[in-house]
């Protein structure tokens, strides 16, 4: 029994090493050019895939390039190597695959994202025309509507020559303050005065006004009684449920106009309600019943404390 030159491994077969493929050719031994990878049952004479020769020597699996033809046996290094080119150009294939199918990927996943952007684009050009379309006028009828503010107003072209006026009133410098509707006119005719805009409050004042009489006369009384309900009489008979009471600003405008209500007391005090509404933004805020004189408050003394008026005494 012999031993491979090249790696020691005991020889079954004198002209060939069966571990690491060597070949015995003449009396010179050739180490395998690829070395042994799979099971001995790879490894053996096959027919030549080059159709070279008639027959190949495999080792592993792999060609060598020890060939025969009939009883001889040579080298064909070249048919060996015809055979590895082979080999290597299928092992590529699968990653040109790969690499074909992630462009194909890339290129699916570029167009759908260009899809996006263009109807993103799209999208956005339809909102940007539409806005641009957009009525103010209308917009500022139906949010008067939507406000419940439009029955101020006798007609919506009274209502947007109103909201057109205020605008120009502040382009003038006028006070930014008015109305909730005004805030609404201010929104959609001249936005650039929304921020710092005030809504200026209404207020329900309520109060009464009273007739005194310390001493009643039997003959010419101030108050004439009738049950619980009283009303001037003689000096007074201007005092009574319906008596004008008026409000007016410090320029002498009348801002709202109301009536004293039923009298409730006896011979000596006669009490007439009061109630009226006034909207801040005015210097002062002057009440006059009948013509019984007047006198002057604030908004928010007014809003505070009502109104309270006294006539006669003893």
């Amino acid at each position: 029994m012999g031993f491979c030159v090249f790696c020691g491994a005991a020889l079954s077969d004198y002209s060939r090493c069966g571990s690491c493929g060597a070949v015995k050719v003449g009396d010179t031994w050739h180490e395998a050019a690829v070395p042994v990878v799979s099971e001995a049952s790879d490894t053996g004479w096959r027919p030549d895939p080059t159709g070279r020769h008639e027959g190949r020597y495999f080792v592993g699996g792999q060609p060598t390039d020890l060939t025969r033809d009939g009883g001889g046996e040579t080298l064909d290094p070249i048919g060996k190597q015809q055979l590895e080119g082979a080999v290597a150009e299928s092992d590529s294939r699968p990653v040109q695959k790969e690499t074909s199918s992630r462009r194909r990927m890339w290129l699916v996943a570029s167009s759908v994202m260009a899809m996006v952007v263009l109807a993103a684009a799209g999208v956005g050009a339809y909102l940007y025309l539409n806005h641009e379309q957009v009525n103010p006028d209308e917009e500022y009828l139906k949010a008067l509507k939507q406000s419940d503010y439009s029955g101020e107003f006798n007609s919506d072209a009274n209502a947007v020559a109103h909201g057109k006026q205020v605008c120009r009133q502040l382009s003038a410098g006028a006070a930014q303050q008015g109305m909730p509707a005004d805030e609404i006119a201010v929104q959609h005719f001249c936005p650039e005065f929304s921020e710092g805009f005030h809504v200026l409050e209404t207020a329900t004042i309520t109060g009464s006004f009273t007739l005194n009489d310390d001493s009643p006369s039997t003959y010419s009384p101030s108050i004439d009684v009738d049950g619980s309900d009283c009303e001037g009489t003689g000096g007074y008979s201007d005092v009574n449920a319906g008596t004008p009471v008026t409000v007016k600003n410090g320029k002498g405008e009348i801002l709202t106009t109301t009536y004293l209500e039923q009298g409730r007391g006896g011979r000596y005090m006669c009490t007439f309600g009061i109630t009226f509404e006034i909207t801040e933004g005015q210097d002062r805020y002057v009440v006059n019943v009948g013509r019984r004189g007047e006198l002057s408050f604030s908004f928010a003394e007014l809003k505070s404390n009502g109104v309270s008026l006294v006539l006669g005494g003893g």
